[in-house]
């Protein structure tokens, strides 16, 4: 199941899942499923779809076991629907399931309300293409975004005043869906509510120059910066749940700009696991429903990981199961 948030024709944010290359607007359709299914009045039934699947993805996300449990509830009764192929509204009104270009796609949480981790250096290629030592095993570099870097798919990456290189990159994002802490490997998985596609844009020109010991500064004092820029990390469109995505160790991705491949590779080359991640950053950070974490750009050395970007790029960021995620770079 792939779910994803949405603005429809009336200008109102809703969440929906993916269903025959359609969206469904899943509070809607929980609507109509406790009226017809459970036999609540309909204005009642209204107010609880709206408590128990908002429209804050994040919300939802906080939710967690409920959440996840009304989300595929309303997900199974709408995809019977559609298969007799009829336009559908809830009781109250709404209309239920959308043509995709009837609507449109948001970055699956608003404004990232949660909190965003990114990981780097998490690709063997980084050794050999920047000639950079990794991070001791087990282990990769992090850092923090901040809410103003994530945009949504057709949104515009800004170029910066500070930098005159900008790269992209590709990544798997694992957004947390049960909060915890000192979580095992073993365990990962139940804290996981599922995976979307991640632009990573870096301000390149501000870290040339970095090197080892007293040659890494002043560049390295500004090593965040070069990052968290605004709209510098497009997420979306959709989420995949982990129904959909047994395996994210083996998950194809590439980026495209002007649609040419730049950058390509598989998740199964990450140096630290995606369950492994997850206990690297929760031995002593609680991990909160909502979080996002970004695994690390994606590459090989035929296709190194960060490929550079001017503005009017079109840059297009796919991972195999989920989606690709589409950006322009402007002035």
């Amino acid at each position: 199941m792939k779910v994803a948030s949405f603005k429809n024709h009336a200008g109102q944010i809703r969440i929906g899942t993916e269903i025959q290359g359609k969206l469904a607007d899943l509070t809607a359709g929980l609507e109509k499923y406790l009226v017809e299914e459970a036999g609540i009045e309909s204005q009642c039934a209204k107010d609880v779809a709206n408590e128990r699947l908002p429209i804050s993805m994040f919300d939802l996300i906080r939710r967690e076991k409920e959440g996840q449990a009304d989300l595929k509830l309303a997900g199974e009764f709408i995809r019977k629907l559609a298969e007799k192929g009829e336009v559908v509204f809830s009781p109250t009104g709404d209309k239920i399931i959308y043509g995709i270009d009837e609507v449109s796609l948001l970055t699956p949480v608003q404004k990232m309300a949660g909190r965003v981790f990114n990981m780097e250096y998490n690709y063997p290629a980084y050794k050999t293409v920047y000639n950079t030592d990794p991070p001791n095993d087990g282990t990769t570099a992090m850092f923090m975004m901040e809410p103003e870097t994530i945009i949504g798919p057709e949104d515009f990456v800004r170029w910066p005043t500070t930098a005159n290189e900008v790269t992209a990159a590709v990544e798997l994002g694992i957004l947390i869906g049960k909060t915890g802490k000192r979580i095992s490997q073993a365990n990962a998985s139940e804290y996981i509510f599922g995976y979307t596609v991640v632009a990573d844009f870096t301000g390149m020109s501000i870290l040339r120059g970095i090197g080892p010991g007293k040659k890494a500064f002043p560049e390295a004092f500004y090593f965040t910066r070069a990052m968290i820029m605004d709209s510098f990390q497009p997420v979306g469109p959709f989420i995949a749940l982990q129904d959909e995505i047994p395996n994210p160790q083996k998950l194809a991705a590439e980026l495209k700009v002007n649609g040419q491949v730049v950058s390509k590779g598989n998740t199964s080359d990450m140096r630290v696991s995606v369950a492994g991640l997850i206990e690297f950053l929760s031995q002593d950070i609680t991990l909160e429903a909502g979080d996002l974490i970004s695994t690390g750009a994606i590459g090989t050395l035929e296709y190194p990981p960060e490929a550079g970007v001017k503005v009017g790029d079109i840059t297009e960021a796919m991972i195999e199961h989920i989606g690709t995620l589409r950006n322009t770079v402007v002035a």
